[in-house]
C-alpha cells in the first residue's frame, strides 16, 4: 500500500496555504508532517481525507487517482485532536457504532470490538461513558475506534495534544506498537519534535504550506537543507552565527566548548537540564547557546570554540544550506 501526492495545492483567498506539496509513504512507514502552526499541516490531512477539495494536485492511494472521490469511499481512518466520542454511547457502543452503519453483522461486531478492545488494552473500559474516562483512556478509545475500520490510510492530528507531557511520554511505546501492527501507510501530525522523532520513520518540515525537507530525524539534524529547518529541528535549539562572507555558520550547543582563544563571551543565562548544564552567552556575533556536563564550573567570562566540520552553512540570502568545499 502507498500514499502518494503530487504537486498537491490548495488556493484561499489571496494566498496559497498548500503549494507543490509532493511526497510518498509506503506500506508500513509513518510520516510525521512536523511545522510551526498555520505551516499547513492539518490543512493537508483535510485533503488527504476528502474534507477539502484541492485547487490543484493529484492524491493517489495504491496507485488509484482519489482527488476527486468522496471521504467515505476513500477508506481512510483518521484520529482527530479532540476524541470525538459520542457521550451518550458506552466505549463498546462507540467502537460498534461505525460497524454497524457499514453493514457488520451482530457476531462480527462482538468478536471485533472484543479483540479491539484486548488490544488497547481496555476491555475493563466497555461499559463506561466518555465522560467517565480519563483523557488517555479516551484517546485509546479514539484509536481503537480508527483500528476497526480496517483502512487503507491512517490519518492522526495532533492525537495526544490534550494530554499531559509524562502521558504522552507513556503512550508514545504503545501508540507506536498499535500504528506499526499493519501494513497502512500512516501520516502523523504534529508541532512538537520529540513527538515526530519518537513515532515517525520519516519527517516533512512544512513552512508557509511548502515542503522544507523530508527525511529521517538524524539526516534532519545532522544536516538540514535550510536555516528554516536547522532552526526549527533539535532543542536546545542551534545557535546561527551573524554572517560573514555571505553566509550564517550554525553551530548546535554540544559542539561549542570551553578554549584558550576563540569567541569571547559573558555568561547571561543558566539553565539545568538533568545532568546537563544549558549556558547562555553574550558574544560579538550574537548569543552562543552551550549544552555541558553539569558538574564543571562555569566562569563569567570566557572564551568559546567548537568543533570544526561540525558547523552548518547557510546562504545569507536564500537561507538555503551550503556545502562547504
Amino acid at each position: 500500500m502507498t500514499l502518494v501526492l503530487t504537486k498537491l495545492g490548495r488556493y484561499i483567498g489571496n494566498s496559497w496555504i498548500i503549494n507543490d506539496l509532493s511526497f510518498e509513504v509506503k506500506k508500513g512507514e509513518c510520516l510525521a508532517l512536523l511545522g510551526p502552526s498555520g505551516c499547513g499541516k492539518s490543512s493537508t490531512l483535510r485533503l488527504i481525507a476528502g474534507l477539502d477539495k484541492p485547487t490543484k494536485g493529484s492524491i493517489f492511494i495504491n496507485k488509484k487517482n482519489i482527488t476527486d472521490v468522496s471521504p467515505v469511499e476513500r477508506r481512510i481512518s483518521m484520529v482527530f485532536q479532540s476524541y470525538a466520542l459520542f457521550p451518550h454511547l458506552s466505549v463498546a457502543g462507540n467502537l460498534s457504532i461505525g460497524l454497524k452503519i457499514r453493514g457488520a453483522s451482530d457476531s462480527e461486531i462482538t468478536r471485533r470490538v472484543t479483540s479491539t478492545l484486548a488490544l488497547m488494552q481496555i476491555q475493563d473500559l466497555a461499559h463506561r461513558k466518555p465522560s467517565e474516562l480519563s483523557g488517555g483512556q479516551r484517546q485509546r478509545v479514539a484509536l481503537a475506534r480508527a483500528l476497526l475500520r480496517d483502512p487503507l490510510v491512517y490519518l492522526l492530528d495532533e492525537p495526544m495534544s490534550n494530554l499531559d507531557a509524562q502521558l504522552r511520554e507513556e503512550l508514545r511505546p504503545e501508540l507506536r506498537r498499535l500504528i506499526f501492527h499493519g501494513e497502512q501507510p500512516i501520516v502523523y501530525v504534529t508541532h512538537d519534535q520529540q513527538e515526530a522523532m519518537a513515532m515517525a520513520t520519516k519527517i516533512a518540515v512544512l513552512n508557509n504550506g511548502k515542503l522544507e525537507q523530508i527525511g529521517t530525524s538524524k539526516e534532519l539534524y545532522k544536516t538540514p537543507n535550510s536555516l528554516f529547518v536547522a532552526n526549527f529541528i533539535g532543542r536546545p535549539q542551534i545557535n546561527i552565527l551573524s554572517p560573514r562572507d555571505g553566509a550564517y555558520l550554525g553551530i548546535r550547543p554540544e559542539d561549542i566548548y570551553f578554549s584558550e582563544t576563540g569567541i569571547s563571551g559573558k555568561l547571561i543565562y543558566t539553565e539545568w537540564q538533568g545532568d546537563k548544564q544549558l549556558l547562555i552567552f553574550d558574544t560579538a556575533r550574537g548569543k552562543l547557546r552551550m549544552l555541558c556536563n553539569g558538574d564543571i564550573n562555569v566562569p563569567d567570562s570566557c572564551h568559546l570554540s567548537w568543533s570544526k566540520g561540525k558547523e552548518h552553512h547557510f546562504d545569507k540570502n536564500t537561507g538555503c544550506r551550503i556545502n562547504p568545499q
